[in-house]
This record gives C-alpha cells, sequence and structure tokens, in this order.
C-alpha cells in the first residue's frame, strides 16, 4: 500500500516547540512496531472491521501489544465533535479507569482542549503529552495518563481529500520521541487511515 504525502508532512511537523518532548531513559523494551509487514496487518485489520461498521478492536489491539501501550484508541470527526470508534486498553489496567475513559471520550466536543486528541484535530499536526516535560500543557490527558499508570501520548490526525477526519491516539510507559519507531508508526498508520474512515462513514 502506497504512504500519502501526508505521511511526510506530518513527520516534518511533529517537532515543534509546543510539542517537544522530555525524552528520558524507560526500563520497557524499545517498540519494533515500525515495520511494513506488521503496518500493513494492521491496516488491513482495521479496513476489514471499518468496512463492516464494526468497531476495529483488532486493530487496535495489534498496536497496543506490538508497542507495549496502556491504551490505544480511534475517533472520527464528525461536525464538531470526535466520536469514539474504539478504545483497547491493557489487560491490567483495572476496568474502572477503562470504562470510564471508554465513556467520557464517547463524543468529544472540540472545546476540550485539555485532550491531546482533541489538540491534533484543532492544529492538524500530532499532539504530545508527556507528564515528564513542563513544556506540554495538556491538563486533561495528563489526569488520564496518570490513571493509566502511563506517561505520554501521542494523539495524531487521520485526512482524506486533504482534510482532517479522525484521529489515531496511544498512551503509553515508554518514550515518545519524535521520528523514533512509535511516533513514525503513528503517523504512518495515520496517513492511511483516512480513507478507511470515509469507506466507513461512506455505509
Amino acid at each position: 500500500m502506497l504512504l500519502t504525502p501526508l505521511f511526510n508532512l506530518l513527520r516534518k511537523s511533529a517537532v515543534i516547540p509546543e510539542l517537544a518532548p522530555s525524552i528520558n531513559q524507560s526500563t520497557h523494551a524499545p517498540c519494533k512496531m515500525y515495520d511494513s509487514a506488521k503496518i500493513k496487518d494492521i491496516l488491513a485489520a482495521f479496513q476489514r472491521d471499518l468496512s463492516n461498521g464494526e468497531s476495529p478492536q483488532e486493530a487496535l489491539r495489534m498496536i497496543l501489544d506490538v508497542t507495549s501501550a496502556r491504551a490505544v484508541g480511534l475517533w472520527r470527526y464528525d461536525e464538531n465533535e470526535l466520536a469514539q470508534l474504539g478504545f483497547c486498553a491493557a489487560h491490567d489496567m483495572p476496568a474502572e479507569v477503562r470504562d470510564a475513559f471508554a465513556e467520557a471520550t464517547r463524543r468529544v466536543p472540540l472545546g476540550e482542549t485539555g485532550l491531546g486528541i482533541v489538540k491534533a484535530v484543532r492544529t492538524e499536526a500530532p499532539a504530545l503529552a508527556d507528564l515528564d516535560s513542563q513544556t506540554t500543557v495538556l491538563p486533561t490527558s495528563a489526569n488520564w495518563l496518570t490513571r493509566f499508570e502511563a506517561r505520554r501520548s501521542l494523539a495524531v490526525p487521520t485526512t482524506s481529500q486533504n482534510a482532517v477526519n479522525g484521529v489515531l491516539a496511544v498512551s503509553t510507559a515508554n518514550d515518545l520521541a519524535p521520528d523514533g519507531d512509535v511516533w513514525n508508526s503513528m503517523c504512518q498508520l495515520a496517513s492511511e487511515l483516512g480513507g478507511c474512515l470515509d469507506a466507513d462513514n461512506d455505509r
């Protein structure tokens, strides 16, 4: 599957002063997600579920497992709000935390600027929330990161026909360095997911 030009745009726009992360050493193993075969499998799972009008749980679980993340979610941008298409959490996350987030973000107005998923859509660029950085001010995301036992989250907008139509997000206890494996993989996935979201919306 050919990558859209958005991938290069996202990579270029990723390192901006207010989103620059504080990179710390992590005790977790590095992610090996940035692999074309794995990306292809994840995209195929997204396309299969979304084309059938189903929540893309298989694809989200694949991202979660490959990145050793705490949580992964996908939202569609629909008339000034984000509609949750799917959310997947680590197996050891308390059910009350998982369910509370899923319910709280089922529909998110664009006025909720303390969330990374909203910032990504409003700025049309990757949005990083980092508990170890004094320059990343996303209070609502920070609260959920603490409850997830995560340190960072990355939200990347999806596009179709040069317009944002959704957002893919991951929360992790690992490093999230611009141009690192997870960052690049999330940008690559987001660059391809826009067409899947349009196809699902046309059903």
